[in-house]
């Protein structure tokens, strides 16, 4: 069996919707966390040779999982938690918090990840989709990453070996980020401090955080705000199912309690179909739909 001698936790038909900020998701066939890259690899590499559907995931901050569940192995990064501090520098694996890392970063007055402070997802997770706030991404820290490719080769880039922009990075459909080489500038730490701070009080203020969901559903359109354009349509507020346009902020779609993939997925395209037929705005989705359901249950996972 792929799993044999492997060390972290393993479970058979998990709630996906537990691996997610959304709270949506059918079982998973199997969930594994590995505790080394070494063990990640080694299961990679098994899937992958008996072509059992094979795929990593982080803290599930920006995706959404299929109502019906996923076939194979779920591989998730959240115990892959080494760091290492350098001078103005740090290596970090996947699973490290980005949150916990600005904070630690901005305690030895170290600026750079400021805007991250209250970002709920992985370092990973945030390089694949280049997160960013307040005018910064993290992009503007990178300074290489290890990567895991679809068949199961590990690639050490350097930052000018792979491309981002806004919200984009060209690894992702590609390759995953195993582990980041990161920089920082000198700073005044209790100007950092209180930056992050101010920054948690507007996100607390501005975002419906009280509710389930998976953060900023749509990229800005250049010249736009999507949640202003949303909103000016008229979409604060609405609901398909179990899913809602949040009235904090109309960018955000929240779980009221019992939304499903599908609802969030009727509601995202509603929205878009009506921006376009106003505003002649094409939305783009920030968030990751993995819409791969269950099916050849495997016995030798």
């Amino acid at each position: 069996m792929i799993l044999d001698g492997m060390s972290g936790r393993v479970e058979k038909n998990y709630p996906l919707h537990k691996l997610s900020t959304w709270r949506i998701g059918g079982p998973a066939e199997t969930v594994y966390w590995p505790e080394t890259i070494e063990d990640l690899l080694k299961v990679w590499q098994r899937a992958q040779a008996r072509e059992i559907p094979v795929r990593l995931i982080g803290r599930g901050s920006n995706v959404l999982f299929p109502d019906e569940g996923l076939s194979g192995i779920t591989l998730v990064s959240t115990s892959l938690r080494g760091i290492s501090w350098g001078d103005h520098s740090v290596r970090v694996e996947a699973g490290y918090t980005l949150a916990r890392l600005a904070q630690e970063a901005g305690e030895l007055g170290w600026s750079g990840l400021e805007f991250a402070r209250g970002i709920p997802g992985s370092i990973g997770g945030a390089i694949m989709m280049n997160a960013g706030a307040h005018g910064v991404e993290i992009s503007s820290c990178v300074l290489s990453v290890s990567t895991l490719w679809a068949d199961g080769s590990i690639k050490k880039l350097k930052r000018d070996e792979f491309e981002f922009a806004y919200r984009f990075c060209s690894l992702r459909g590609h390759a995953w980020v195993l582990e980041a080489h990161l920089k920082f500038k000198a700073g005044e730490r209790e100007q950092i401090l209180q930056d992050m701070r101010e920054y948690l009080t507007k996100r607390t203020a501005n975002q419906p955080l009280e509710l389930p969901n998976a953060g900023s559903v749509f990229r800005n359109p250049p010249g736009h705000s999507a949640g202003r354009l949303i909103e000016a349509a008229g979409w604060k507020g609405r609901s398909i199912g179990g899913a809602k346009v949040s009235e904090k902020h109309a960018n955000f779609i929240v779980n009221t309690g019992l939304a499903t993939s599908s609802d969030v997925l009727a509601l995202i395209e509603a929205i878009k179909t009506d921006i376009q037929l106003k505003y002649g705005i094409s939305l783009q989705t920030e968030i990751e739909s993995i819409l791969t359901a269950r099916v050849n249950r495997r016995r030798d996972v």
